[in-house]
Order: C-alpha cells, then structure tokens, then sequence
C-alpha cells in the first residue's frame, strides 16, 4: 500500500537545494553591491576629470602662454587659497590667468573633499582617500590622473608604472588603489 505525502528524505534533499540557492543569491547580492560602489566611483572619478578638463578650456588663452600650465604634484597636498579677484559670492573682478587657474584648482580640491562626504545610509557615496595630479608633457599635453581607495581588493593600479610615471606616483600605492588618467589638449582660443 502505497501513501501519500512527503518523505523525511525528499525534505530534506529539497531544504538543501533551496539553501544552496539562497546562499548563491546572497552571494551575488555582495557581488552587486560592491560594483554599485565601484561604478560610482569611477563616474566620480570620470565628473572630476572632466569638471578640470573644461576649466582649462575656459582659461586657454592664459594657457597659451609660455610656462602656463596647471601642473600639481599632488591636489591633496597642495596649499590652495581663492584668490582675492574672487568674492564670496563667486563673482571674478579683474582676475589674471593665473588667478583663473588658483581658483579653478581651489574649487577642485573641495569638490574632492566633498567627494568624501559620507551618505545618509553611513557608506562612503565619493572617491576615498582621493588625490590628483596633473602634469604637462612635452607636446602641451595635460596628463590628468586621478587615484583613489577601492573596497574590492586587486591589483595596485600603477604597479609595473615606471617609477617616474605620474600614475606611480599620484595617490598611495596599495592593492586597492584605483586610477583614472586622462589626456587634454587644451585648444588655441580664437
């Protein structure tokens, strides 16, 4: 005689298969969140680079000078002040190239200070232990790295960089320091 139900066995085997699941989907769960993490870093990152690249658009006519350029060895590093051509308010009054370029990196750095703020939620929403620096090659090409503290551990971003690369040296060699170089030629003003 046959009986309806369940056996102990069959549970059991099925508890154990639904476990598994449920693990793998925890699992991919911590995967999907430290990407979360890691591309909005990068889109941090990304903004930032951006956000200089254009302020040296804007002051090229400075920039076409011979010597001008907006090289800095390291952004966190650096001794920034607004210039007094600039009010409170934000309003340029008679303000040289290299006032323009002073203010530019001064509002740079805090927008990376910023960039630290944490969120609401108590995780960091910007780039960690962020720094920058920038620098001119021989071509008038303004080499722009950024570098920051991953949470994923890899490998060190700049390693196997020849120790005088700007990326070897810009921000703390680590496993988990990631790094976005960007070039810009900064056009003839017409």
């Amino acid at each position: 005689m046959k009986k309806a139900g369940f056996s102990l066995i069959e549970i059991m085997i099925t508890s154990f298969v639904l476990a598994l699941g449920l693990l793998g989907l925890a699992g991919m769960q911590s995967t999907a969140i430290k990407s979360r993490v890691e591309i909005q870093q990068r889109t941090l990152a990304n903004s930032l680079a951006a956000d200089i690249s254009e302020r040296m658009q804007l002051n090229r006519q400075w920039l076409q000078a011979a010597g001008n350029d907006y090289a800095i060895s390291s952004l966190m590093e650096a001794n920034l002040t607004a210039p007094t051509c600039v009010d409170n308010e934000a309003v340029f009054d008679n303000c040289s190239g290299e006032d323009i370029k002073n203010n530019d990196l001064y509002e740079w750095k805090n927008k990376f200070i910023g960039a630290n703020v944490v969120s609401a939620t108590g995780s960091n929403a910007g780039l960690i232990e962020a720094d920058a620096c920038i620098e001119v090659d021989s071509d008038n090409m303004h080499i722009i790295v950024l570098s920051w503290f991953s949470i994923i551990k890899s490998k060190d971003a700049a390693a196997g960089d020849a120790v005088g690369a700007l990326t070897s040296k810009c921000g703390v060699a680590n496993t988990s320091r990631r790094q976005l170089m960007v070039k810009t030629y900064v056009g003839k003003s017409i």
